[in-house]
């Protein structure tokens, strides 16, 4: 069917090449980008993900990653992230595609994550409450919500911005 209001883009989009290409090099040595994989599992890349076997890395992700960021089954048609499981450091950066009718849940699971960074961080390191502090998450006109507690965030938003939108 055509012309049913929907506007949306259905040609998947690179996640993983966007984040990779929207941020620092040395984030991408530093970090891996994880996405959803076949059969339920997930695979990453970047960062040290090349460390892990696929089985350990799925596991990684399913166990940490994916808990800090409150994201579940059901939520995410697709997504690509990358934060950092280090207490020390606070790092996030997400692309997630909802699935129908889960914007708002998805929304409310980065900021939560957002403000989890700066609870952790508040009266611990004052320099990585400043990143957690000027985190941002935004849904952009593609429908993707878009999460990003990093050094430079606006800058990192509006590349991942512009190559969604390309």
């Amino acid at each position: 069917f055509t012309g049913c209001g929907s506007k949306k883009d259905t040609t998947p989009k690179d996640y993983t090449q966007i984040i990779h290409d929207a941020r620092e090099a040395e984030d991408n040595d530093y970090y891996m980008i994880f996405s959803p994989a076949e059969d339920g599992k997930f695979t990453a890349q970047y960062g040290y993900s090349a460390e892990y076997e696929a089985d350990q890395l799925s596991d990684e992700v399913a166990n940490m990653m994916m808990p800090l960021l409150g994201l579940e089954d059901g939520m995410y048609d697709d997504f690509a992230a990358s934060v950092s499981g280090m207490m020390v450091s606070v790092y996030g950066v997400a692309i997630v595609k909802p699935a129908e009718g889960k914007t708002q849940d998805v929304v409310d699971a980065m900021n939560a994550y957002v403000q989890s960074q700066q609870k952790s961080m508040e009266h611990y390191l004052e320099d990585q409450y400043q990143i957690a502090s000027a985190a941002r998450v935004a849904t952009v006109p593609t429908g993707e919500v878009v999460m990003v507690c990093c050094e430079d965030s606006d800058t990192v938003l509006e590349n991942i911005k512009k190559a969604l939108a390309a």
